[in-house]
């Protein structure tokens, strides 16, 4: 894995499985680039963890991410592995308009699918001119098991995480079109998490507890620390030319990918089609 990743931004990295994986790449001895909405965080951040870049700004604006992702690439024209990971996730019911509003289902979708979206197109030519050139580089998409095994819970969530495996999916088919070059050194990686103990859904973790009968009875997360440890684990598995995995799922995550690839992958197989 070291070989493959030198500089490195983490999109989200103020919490949760963000600010947790700037902290390892960071102890690696990666160069480490930190983007958050909150600057307090950033700086609590930048301040314990000695060389760490940070860069605030919020994805859910979408008018100004090609400014800002214009001025990352700018000051680290040598960045070579970007990991998208913000997002937000709201509880409610479709048959109830009391429980959400237009506003919050469209900030959430462009949170977690247009965004995402968005930042993919403006880091991909980067990434791809790269690997063109020689240079190992990565493009990592952090959906969820809930993108495969949806819940009612989740509506916006759900669906824009499988938007995001989609889009994945699509990424691959596209470079597998490109020169050999970029084939060989792009790796386009989607990041699986299962229910991770982390604050993303803090707001409404009690009443969905309620609603499986109590915490006893409720699904229960896994701890956060636990799963950094079995994704880096996996991380460092690579394919046999040197490339991640297509997809890093832990726990729930592991088990959707392979029952993916072991059935619409092998659709897309006979169809010749890279996924």
């Amino acid at each position: 894995m070291s070989s493959r990743i030198n500089t490195i931004l983490i999109i989200g990295a103020t919490s949760g499985i963000g600010e947790a994986f700037a902290r390892r790449f960071h102890g690696l001895g990666k160069k480490v680039i930190a983007t958050g909405r909150r600057k307090d965080r950033l700086d609590e951040l930048a301040q314990e963890l000695q060389g760490l870049e940070t860069r605030q700004f919020d994805i859910a604006d979408l008018t100004n991410l090609a400014t800002n992702v214009e001025s990352i690439l700018k000051d680290f024209p040598r960045l070579d592995s970007v990991i998208i990971n913000a997002g937000i996730q709201k509880s409610y019911s479709l048959f109830d308009p009391s429980t959400s509003s237009p506003e919050a289902i469209i900030n959430e979708i462009n949170t977690d699918l247009t965004a995402p979206s968005l930042l993919v197109r403006l880091f991909a030519p980067h990434l791809f001119e790269l690997a063109k050139a020689g240079s190992k580089t990565n493009l990592f998409l952090t959906t969820s098991a809930l993108a495969y095994v949806p819940l009612s819970f989740y509506p916006a969530y759900c669906s824009s995480k499988a938007g995001l495996h989609t889009l994945a999916k699509i990424l691959r088919q596209q470079l597998s079109f490109a020169p050999e070059e970029a084939k060989k050194n792009l790796s386009i990686v989607e990041i699986i998490p299962p229910y991770v103990d982390t604050g993303l859904d803090r707001e409404h973790r009690e009443n969905l507890n309620v609603m499986q009968g109590g915490s006893e009875k409720a699904y229960p997360p896994m701890p956060l620390d636990e799963y950094i440890n079995k994704f880096f684990e996996s991380l460092e598995q690579l394919e046999q030319d040197g490339s991640f995995k297509k997809e890093i799922g832990v726990g729930l995550g592991k088990l959707a990918e392979e029952t993916w690839r072991g059935s619409f992958g092998k659709v897309f197989e006979q169809m010749g089609l890279t996924v």
